[in-house]
């Protein structure tokens, strides 16, 4: 069984290659490129579904719980938390954007704006999981914790994302990696 911290590690692979994409998609949207509408909507579906709703999810309520057990810890996963909330503002404003997307109209900016901050909200916040959180937790939380901290996370993936749901985000990782080179 994998642990919590390489399940974690591995979201964050595929979030960090959605935001790779995100980029060239960004440069599409403010050349006035007609970036394809279903493009749009598979990226907000990824960050909503996979990033948040699963990935910050299981942190927030099954790793963060036991990270605070160790009172030291709660100044960083507050900080967290708050880089949680900047990102759903910024998913938001980027699903409001799209629904009146048209290649070169405002709201195209908008949405080339919003994914802009979210990269760089969210690539500071992975590097800070995985340089500060991940050592924590491997340190401090005995390994049959881990254990059941894995099994939670199992339960949730099924549960909120669904059987299947997990494999198919990242068959649009690579579909959508092969279209924005």
């Amino acid at each position: 069984m994998k642990s919590p911290v390489q399940d974690l590690k591995d979201e964050h692979s595929g979030i960090l290659l959605m935001l790779d994409i995100m980029k060239k998609v960004i440069n599409g949207l403010k050349n006035r490129q007609g970036i394809k509408i279903e493009h749009l909507e598979k990226i907000t579906e990824f960050l909503i579904n996979f990033a948040d709703k699963c990935h910050h999810t299981k942190e927030e309520e099954i790793l963060f719980p036991e990270v605070i057990k160790e009172k030291s810890n709660t100044a960083l996963v507050n900080e967290l938390l708050g880089e949680h909330k900047s990102g759903r503002d910024l998913i938001s404003g980027i699903s409001q954007s799209l629904k009146n997307y048209e290649p070169g109209k405002p709201d195209a900016y908008h949405i080339a704006s919003n994914m802009e901050l979210y990269i760089s909200l969210l690539t500071e916040h992975i590097k800070k999981e995985n340089q500060s959180l991940f050592p924590v937790v491997e340190k401090q939380i005995p390994e049959n914790v881990q254990m059941l901290i894995q099994q939670r996370f199992d339960t949730l993936e099924r549960e909120v994302i669904g059987e299947g749901k997990h494999e198919e985000y990242h068959s649009w990782l690579k579909d959508l990696k092969e279209i924005y080179k």
